[in-house]
């Protein structure tokens, strides 16, 4: 499963519209209550991640069911069709409103690609499986990306890559590296940088130049 897009702890980007590094006064300590926040927002959206993952075990279920009563052959290749094609709509339209989430489309095209391979085969109950487990991560997509949309303040990563850092300065350590269309919570400025709270539960400072409302 997917979360917040970015590249893992010590893999730096060169941001050329960062600063270079400069002395800079001790950082004062961040204010936990931040850090809660940060801790909320990851729980939501593993909350989230889990009621989709029972939907899939409850499909999966339900399918297993029909196969044993002999009644895997009760979708037909129209139903399969029409049904896919509705899914592909649905899963380009939340990768428009979620760009940032690279892992969870891809894996909604590959179950696309999938359903396809099964409509193939003739297997048109797996096929209808598939496009349903895809519609979930869809649906899961659009309902995280408005939810973003609602939270006022929230800023977006407007270049292709941006460094979240421990620090308001080059100097300090690469978290993550966050990609367009990345939202963000900001918390507080420090002269060009802001800190911010990621919706995976991280937090860190970006060059506020790097930053867009929309």
């Amino acid at each position: 499963m997917a979360f917040a897009a970015g590249l893992p702890l010590g893999c730096s980007l060169l941001n050329a519209s960062e600063p270079p590094a400069s002395a800079v006064p001790p950082l004062p300590e961040i204010d936990v209550a931040i850090y809660q926040r940060a801790l909320v927002d990851r729980a939501n959206r593993l909350d989230a991640e889990v009621q989709r993952l029972r939907a899939d075990l409850r499909r999966a279920e339900e399918a297993l069911v029909l196969a044993e009563s002999g009644l895997r052959g009760s979708h037909g290749r129209a139903d399969a069709v029409s049904t896919l094609a509705e899914v592909r709509i649905q899963v380009e339209r939340a990768a428009g409103m979620a760009s940032w989430q690279a892992d969870e489309i891809a894996e909604a095209r590959n179950k696309l690609e999938e359903a396809d391979r099964q409509i193939a085969a003739g297997n048109f109950g797996v096929a209808m499986f598939f496009a349903y487990r895809t519609a979930r991560i869809a649906e899961h997509l659009e309902a995280e990306a408005r939810a973003v949309r609602g939270r006022p303040g929230t800023l977006y990563v407007r270049v292709a890559g941006v460094n979240l850092r421990a620090g308001p300065s080059t100097d300090d350590q690469v978290i993550r590296v966050l990609v367009r269309g990345t939202p963000v919570f900001p918390e507080q400025t420090r002269d060009a940088w802001t800190l911010v709270r990621v919706a995976s539960g991280s937090v860190g400072w970006v060059h506020g130049n790097l930053l867009t409302p929309e």
